[in-house]
C-alpha cells in the first residue's frame, strides 16, 4: 500500500504539471513481446519474454521495489485453455536515490513467463495480447501503459526464432538450491545464516554479498549490510525494516555474491533464490519440529506416515498438559512427589511409571471403544464421550467432589479410598494410576495442536497401529510428570515439604471448581434448562451427603442413620442425571448466526455455497473444546476478521459438534480429522478456468494473521 500510494502521488504531481503530457507522449521504456519460437504445436511449453528497453538514467522496478516504486504488471488476454506462469524475475540492482534505496532494472531487462499451450491447439494464426503497466523513474516517476501483441503460427512463424536470446535471459534468473538457510531477528537487526559448500567458502568476496528481500519491510534497505564468514557459515547482518517481528515467519529473496572459481583471478557471480527459517530450526530437533509444523499447516492425510503420526501424537499429548483442567491434576501429583522424592527417589520413579500406566491405559481404552463403535457403523470421532450428557454430568460431579476434597471440606476414610477422586488422592501407587485416569478424562474434551493429524491418521489404520498411536498420545500427556519423577536434579529444584503445601492444595481446588462449572455449562448447551438445573441440584445433594459423613464421633446408631441418609442423597442425585431428558439442538455460537455473522453448517448449505463463485470458510467447533473457544474468541469473532470476510465476500459456515452430529462427523472424516477444531477454506473460482482451488486446512491454533493470509492467498 505504501508503494502504491507513493506511485499515485508521483503520478498526480506529474499530471498537474504542463510538461507531463509531453513527457508521456514519448515512452521511456520500449516494450516488446518475444516468444522462444513462433511456430508452436499443441501441448508444448515455451518461454515468453517481455523485453524492456529503458532510456539512460531511468529505471523500472523489481517485484519488491524497495523504499518506493511499483513492480511491472503484465495482464494477458488469451483463450481459457492457454496457461501462463507467474513472472520469473531476474536479480535486480540496488538503485540509490537520496535517502531511499530501490530494487529495479536499468538499460534492459527481460521478464520471462512459461506459456503452456493446449493439446488441441486451434489451427492458423494465434494472437495473444498483454496489457503492460510500467512505472519508470528518474528524478520523477511516470507510469506508462500499453497493449502489446504476440503472434504464434503466423505467416512468418518459421523465421521468428528467439530461443538463444531468451536462453541468455534465463541464465540471469536466480537459481534454486538446497543450502541450509536460517535467520535471527531482534529489535534492531536481522542476520541471515547460510551454510556455504566447501569449495566456495574460501573464495567468496565478502564485500560483494547482497541480499534482495522479496517482501516489503523486511530490511532497512538503504542501510549497508555486513558479511562475515564463521566456519562454514556466511552471516549477513543488516538493520531490519518496519515489518513487525512476529510477522517475520520466514525470509524469501535473492542472495548475490561473487566468488573466485579457482586459484586464478576469474570470478563468477552467484544469484540464489532463498527461503530462510528461524535459526532455532537449525538443530536436529528443530528440523523435526519444522517438518511437523509443515504437516500441521497442511495436514492432508497423504503427507503423514506412521513415524510422523507418532511424533505428532507425543507432541500433542505434551501440549494437553497446558489445558486448564489437566494442569491442576498434574499439580496434585507434583505435590505428592515433593513428599515422596524427599523420602525415596526410587519410589518417586515407581509413582511416575504408575501415573503413566494410568494415562496410557485410559487412552487405549477410549480409543478401543471408539474403534469398536465406528466398526459397528457409528459416526463418531475423538471426544465422542463428551457428546453424552450423562458422562458430562458425572465428570462435573467428579471434578466438584475433588475440589471439595482439596479444599479440606472432607477427607476420604479408608472405606472410600477406592472411590472416585479418593483414588486420585491416595499416596500409594494405586492413587498415581487413577490420577492418570483422571488426567485423561479431563483432557479428553480437547484436541490439542498437532493431535488432529495423528488421530485422523490412526483411525484409518489397522486397530493395532491405531492403538499404538493413541498410546503415544498418552505417553505425551504423561511425559512431563514421568520426566520429573526420574530426574533427581529437577526434584532438587522443587520446594521442600512444609505448611505451604496445605495452602497450595486448597488453591488447587479453585481450578477444579472452574472445571466443574465448565462441565455444567457444556451440559446446558446439550439439554434443556430443567435437566441442567437438576444436575446442579444433584451436586448440592452430594455436598450435603459428604457433609453428613463428616460426623464420625457420634454414637453408632446415629452414625448409621446419617450414613443411610447420605447414601440416599447420593442415590437421589444420580437420579437427576438426565437419563430421560431429551437433548436439544446445541445453541453454541448460534448467537453469531443471529447477529448476521455466519450461517449454520450443513452439507447441503456447503454444496449450495460451492455452486457460487465466492470463497467459503467453515468452522467445526464444540462447546466442550477449549481450543475451539479460544480460536473463535481471538481470531474469528473479531472486527478485523469480520471486515476481512466482508471485503472478500467470504461465506462463513459454523458447524456445532457439541451434540452428536453424523453429518459433521462425516465432514471431519472427509478431511482426515476425527475431532474438533477443524477450519477449512475454499478459495473463490478462477475468473478464467472457473475452477476452485483445492480446499485448504488451517492450523488448529488460529491467529488473525493466519486467517488473513489464507483469505488473501498470501504465501
Amino acid at each position: 500500500m505504501k508503494n502504491l500510494f507513493l506511485s499515485l502521488l508521483f503520478f498526480c504531481v506529474l499530471m498537474l504539471s504542463p510538461a507531463s503530457y509531453a513527457q508521456q507522449s514519448e515512452n521511456h521504456v520500449k516494450i516488446r513481446l518475444l516468444a522462444e519460437h513462433a511456430s508452436v504445436k499443441g501441448g508444448e511449453e515455451i518461454w515468453i519474454g517481455t523485453e524492456q528497453m529503458i532510456d539512460p538514467h531511468w529505471h523500472t522496478y523489481w517485484k519488491n521495489p524497495g523504499d518506493s516504486g511499483t513492480a511491472t504488471q503484465i495482464k494477458w488476454d488469451m483463450p481459457d485453455d492457454f496457461l501462463i506462469s507467474d513472472i520469473q524475475w531476474p536479480t535486480p540492482q540496488k538503485i540509490q536515490y537520496g535517502p531511499l534505496l530501490n530494487y529495479g532494472y536499468e538499460q534492459q531487462v527481460i521478464l520471462l513467463q512459461k506459456l503452456t499451450l493446449p493439446k488441441d491447439l486451434p489451427r492458423g494464426k494465434i494472437t495473444l495480447t498483454a496489457d503492460v503497466e510500467v512505472l519508470v523513474c528518474k528524478e520523477e516517476c511516470i507510469p506508462e501503459y500499453g497493449t502489446y501483441t504476440l503472434i504464434l503460427n503466423g505467416e512468418n512463424a518459421a523465421n521468428e526464432e528467439n530461443s538463444a536470446y531468451l536462453e541468455a535471459a534465463r541464465q540471469l534468473l536466480p537459481i534454486h538450491n538446497d543450502w541450509p538457510l536460517f535467520f535471527d531477528v531482534d529489535e534492531q537487526n536481522f542476520s541471515l545464516k547460510i551454510t556455504i559448500p566447501a569449495h566456495l567458502r574460501s573464495h567468496i568476496q565478502l564485500d560483494s554479498v547482497k541480499y534482495f528481500p522479496a517482501d516489503w519491510g523486511t530490511l532497512a534497505n538503504a542501510e549497508k549490510p555486513t558479511a562475515t564468514m564463521n566456519g562454514e557459515q556466511l552471516i549477513l547482518t543488516q538493520m531490519r525494516g518496519q515489518r513487525p517481528i512476529e510477522k517475520l515467519e520466514s525470509l524469501t529473496g535473492v542472495l548475490q555474491f561473487a566468488a573466485n572459481t579457482s586459484d586464478s583471478q576469474s570470478e563468477s557471480t552467484y544469484n540464489i533464490n532463498i527461503k530462510a527459517t528461524p535459526s532455532w530450526m537449525e538443530s536436529p530437533a528443530g528440523a523435526v519440529i519444522s517438518e511437523v509444523m509443515q504437516v500441521m499447516e497442511y495436514p492432508e492425510q497423504g503427507e503423514l506416515n506412521f513415524f510422523k503420526a507418532l511424533i505428532l501424537a507425543i507432541l500433542g499429548g505434551m501440549i494437553l498438559n497446558l489445558m486448564p483442567c489437566v494442569f491442576p491434576v498434574l499439580s496434585i501429583k507434583a505435590l505428592s512427589l515433593v513428599k515422596i522424592a524427599a523420602k525415596s527417589p526410587k519410589l518417586a520413579k515407581a509413582h511416575g511409571l504408575s501415573y503413566t500406566a494410568g494415562v496410557i491405559a485410559s487412552f487405549v481404552l477410549i480409543a478401543a471403544i471408539l474403534i469398536t463403535l465406528r466398526a459397528g457403523g457409528a459416526q463418531l470421532g475423538w471426544g465422542f464421550q463428551l457428546q453424552n450428557p450423562i458422562i458430562i454430568t458425572l465428570l462435573g460431579y467428579l471434578l466438584f467432589v475433588i475440589g471439595l476434597n482439596l479444599m479440606g471440606f472432607f477427607e476420604f476414610s479408608s472405606r472410600f479410598n477406592n472411590v472416585g477422586g479418593g483414588l486420585a488422592q491416595k499416596d500409594g501407587l494405586t492413587g498415581s494410576f487413577f490420577t492418570g485416569v483422571l488426567a485423561t478424562l479431563v483432557a479428553a474434551p480437547c484436541t490439542a495442536p498437532l493431535m488432529a493429524g495423528a488421530i485422523g491418521f490412526a483411525l484409518i489404520q489397522s486397530p493395532f497401529i491405531a492403538l499404538v498411536i493413541f498410546s503415544a498420545l498418552g505417553l505425551g500427556l504423561a511425559l512431563p510428570y514421568l520426566a520429573l519423577s526420574f530426574m533427581p536434579n529437577l526434584q532438587a529444584r522443587m520446594p521442600k515439604p512444609g505448611a505451604w503445601m496445605s495452602v497450595f492444595k486448597q488453591i488447587l481446588a479453585f481450578p477444579m471448581f472452574i472445571a466443574a462449572l465448565w462441565m455444567f455449562w457444556i451440559l446446558a448447551q446439550q439439554v434443556d434448562v430443567t435437566s441442567a438445573s437438576a444436575a446442579l441440584l444433584g451436586a448440592i445433594l452430594i455436598t450435603i451427603a459428604l457433609w453428613l459423613l463428616k460426623f464420625s464421633n457420634l454414637k453408632s446408631s446415629k452414625k448409621f442413620i446419617l450414613r443411610i441418609l447420605a447414601i440416599t442423597l447420593i442415590v437421589i442425585s444420580t437420579a437427576f442425571i438426565p437419563l430421560t431428558f431429551p437433548s436439544k439442538p446445541s445453541l453454541h455460537d448460534k448467537y453469531m448466526v443471529i447477529k448476521g455473522f455466519g450461517d449454520t453448517f450443513s452439507q447441503s448449505a456447503l454444496d449450495k455455497a460451492l455452486e457460487g463463485d465466492d470463497p467459503i470458510f467453515t468452522e467445526m467447533t464444540a462447546a466442550w473444546c477449549i481450543t475451539c473457544k479460544v480460536n473463535h474468541k481471538i481470531a474469528i469473532n473479531i472486527d478485523s476478521t469480520k471486515a476481512l470476510f466482508a471485503e472478500h465476500n467470504v461465506r462463513y459456515l459454523i458447524g456445532d459438534w457439541t451434540n452428536e452430529d453424523p453429518e459433521i462427523t462425516k465432514y471431519l472424516q472427509k478431511h482426515g480429522r476425527n475431532g474438533v477444531p477443524l477450519y477449512v477454506f475454499y478459495g473463490s473460482r478462477d475468473d478464467v478456468t472457473k475452477q476452485r482451488p483445492a480446499p485448504k486446512l488451517l492450523p488448529q491454533v488460529l491467529t488473525p494473521t493466519i486467517i488473513k493470509k489464507i483469505v488473501e492467498d498470501k504465501p
